[in-house]
């Protein structure tokens, strides 16, 4: 009778310890959204505006702006950032990510894994701000530096501030810049 409750345990647990499994690049295995940042030259082009892939360009010199918004699902609003910007202001965000409002904390709803490739040397530095409603401006949240790599780094914590609703993420591109992959769990609310 011990062995047989021991064995529904295990088989009612294992589920939770599968999901948490990383798979070989470094993300957990699992249903996820994809966003592709493709840095290109300065040239506009009008395939990058619209369309509903995942995907937003960027200039590969220069830096970009992401005006990122909680709401209640994940979109991609604006998929043209050659111009220094995804999204135009606070009110027009370019992304937006679940966020749960009705909690005491204002937490985000995803987990957001980043990985960057191109030629060797490829560098990106990154930047993030939250919008204080107080001050009414932006405070930096966080900083890092992606270099090339084949793994994904989860990279949530860096990219949003639980409490805040409105972040803005500046994008720099160092060197070489071609591609930057982000990979995007969904969480339950």
């Amino acid at each position: 009778m011990l062995l047989a409750a021991l064995v529904l345990i295990s088989v009612a647990v294992m589920p939770v310890f599968a999901a948490n499994v990383l798979t070989g690049n470094g993300t957990p295995s699992g249903p996820h959204c994809n966003l592709n940042i493709i840095g290109v030259p300065n040239a506009k082009n009008s395939n990058f505006d619209g369309g509903n892939g995942a995907r937003i360009f960027v200039s590969r010199t220069g830096s970009t702006q992401f005006y990122v918004h909680g709401g209640s699902a994940y979109q991609i609003l604006d998929h043209d950032g050659t111009d220094g910007k995804v999204g135009s202001n606070l009110a027009e965000p370019g992304i937006i990510f679940p966020y749960d409002a009705t909690v005491v904390d204002h937490t985000w709803r995803v987990e957001i894994y980043v990985r960057l490739l191109g030629p060797k040397g490829s560098e990106v530095d990154w930047t993030s701000y939250y919008y204080d409603t107080v001050g009414e401006t932006y405070v930096l949240w966080s900083s890092f530096t992606l270099t090339k790599d084949t793994k994904f780094q989860l990279k949530t914590g860096d990219l949003l501030a639980n409490g805040y609703q409105d972040m803005l993420w500046q994008l720099d591109p160092v060197t070489k810049f071609r591609i930057c992959q982000m990979r995007i769990f969904l969480l339950d609310a």
